[in-house]
């Protein structure tokens, strides 16, 4: 009887054992559910539970009109030029080749030159001449050279006083018939010519004091300008058998090498102005509007990302018949020598339009939903004082109405009070309580790259 009594109170005792931990089971269970819950890893509590944070952003109706414009456009040098010989002589040498890097005024090309030279020269020492025979007749005569003069007359004065003499002489001798006719015929003759060179003589030494007559001065001044242009068309031709650069720039192509003639004209180095660049696109009337010099536009080239910018430098006035846009040439830098003439570039920028509609939101804040719709998780402060507070994750279905790099602008059935969760929201799902923090967001064109108001 005594151990009947011992068997049962075993029993009794391992039941009770039993129950008592079936009892204590499912809390354990739930704990360690909860511990290792991938949602459960934010450093915040309230009471028993962990909570995810999130951040969140506010809907900004004021920048929902804001459209995305994007163009294909390509670079260009603001100049190029096919360089040529103006004379038509055997090209001598080339000095650079394409690719090379030129200054303005640099000798690129030379001509073989000597014929050209030898009239050059030639030219040269004519005005010389000339100019010499001017400085000649501006002195006028030399001091010696009158003195000699009146020497002269002085001496013919008395060679005619002596002839009248003699003249008187045989006049006296021809009465009595003591003198031949023929002698008086020769005193007289003698007499005449003595005179006549006196007068000759009187009338050089006249014009000597007097200096070079006005006529004569200008007659060689215009002979020196003659000769003077003679001097500058053959430094002309002479300075044609060479090319220089009009401007920096790079080298492009070669056309020609030495040894060729070319003919008058005929291009033989294309030049680039690397330095200066430009971008050309077309834009219709309205959006030209818009757009103003040295407004600022944000570019990509090829496959970078990299954001660069450019300022409007023109907007021409005239629009295309065949593409019905007006040109845009916006004016770049490059300083690391990294965009090339005939690239192709993406030009991005934004214009208010206030007939739109929509929210822009972060673009990986989106959730893919069935027919090509699209979900935002929010949450809805309309009962909240502020944040950071709990709130519970809601959705709201969305369509896409356009993309702006990383963004996009959406419409449904979001409502004023509603705040994207656009950072965590692949760690939480709807319903679920979470941390909300609300932060400032940077928009695509708060770089300082907007325009104006836009009507449409």
């Amino acid at each position: 009887m005594k151990t009947s009594t011992t068997l049962l109170f075993l029993v009794c005792a391992i039941a009770a054992g039993s129950m008592l931990a079936w009892h204590h089971l499912p809390a354990q269970t739930t704990e360690s559910t909860e511990s290792t819950d991938p949602a459960a890893s934010s450093n915040t509590e309230t009471g028993n539970i962990i909570l995810q944070s999130v951040s969140v952003m506010e809907i900004d109706p004021s920048v929902s009109p804001m459209v995305p414009h994007r163009y294909t456009a390509t670079i260009v040098a603001r100049r190029t030029s096919d360089l040529s010989f103006q004379a038509s002589e055997r090209i001598e040498e080339i000095l650079v080749d394409e690719g090379d890097k030129v200054t303005k005024d640099q000798v690129l090309a030379i001509q073989e030159k000597s014929a050209i030279d030898a009239l050059f020269r030639a030219a040269t020492a004519r005005a010389l001449q000339s100019q010499s025979v001017l400085q000649e007749l501006e002195a006028g005569p030399r001091k010696e050279t009158i003195e000699a003069a009146r020497a002269e007359l002085a001496r013919l004065r008395a060679q005619l006083r002596l002839a009248d003499a003699n003249l008187k002489r045989q006049t006296r001798l021809r009465r009595t018939r003591a003198s031949s006719e023929g002698e008086f015929d020769s005193a007289r003759f003698e007499r005449d010519s003595v005179a006549a060179a006196s007068v000759a003589a009187k009338q050089n030494l006249a014009e000597l004091v007097a200096g070079t007559r006005s006529e004569q001065l200008e007659a060689q001044r215009a002979a020196v300008k003659v000769a003077g242009s003679l001097v500058n068309q053959a430094k002309a031709r002479l300075d044609q058998t060479e090319i220089r650069a009009p401007f920096s720039g790079r080298i492009s192509r070669r056309y020609l090498d030495e040894g060729s003639i070319p003919s008058p004209g005929a291009p033989v180095l294309e030049l680039v102005e690397s330095d200066h660049l430009e971008i050309r696109f077309g834009v219709s009337p309205e959006i030209a509007a818009q757009l103003s010099t040295d407004m600022q536009l944000s570019f990509t080239v090829g496959s970078s990302n990299k954001k660069l910018s450019g300022t409007v430098h023109r907007i021409l006035p005239k629009l295309d018949r065949a593409t019905r846009t007006q040109q845009v040439i916006v004016n770049v830098t490059d300083p690391e020598n990294a965009m090339v003439d005939g690239q192709t570039v993406r030009i991005e920028f934004a214009i208010e339009n206030k007939n739109s509609d929509g929210f822009w939101v972060p673009s990986e804040a989106l959730q893919p939903q069935v027919r090509g719709l699209w979900s935002l998780l929010v949450i809805d402060t309309s009962d909240a004082s502020e944040l950071p507070t709990v709130q519970t994750v809601q959705r709201r279905d969305v369509e896409t109405l356009a993309t702006w790099g990383t963004w996009s602008r959406v419409r449904g059935t979001l409502e004023p009070t509603d705040r994207v969760i656009f950072e965590g929201g692949h760690r939480v799902s709807v319903g679920q309580k979470v941390e909300a923090t609300s932060k400032t967001v940077t928009y695509p064109w708060d770089d300082g790259i907007q325009l104006k108001e836009a009507t449409e």
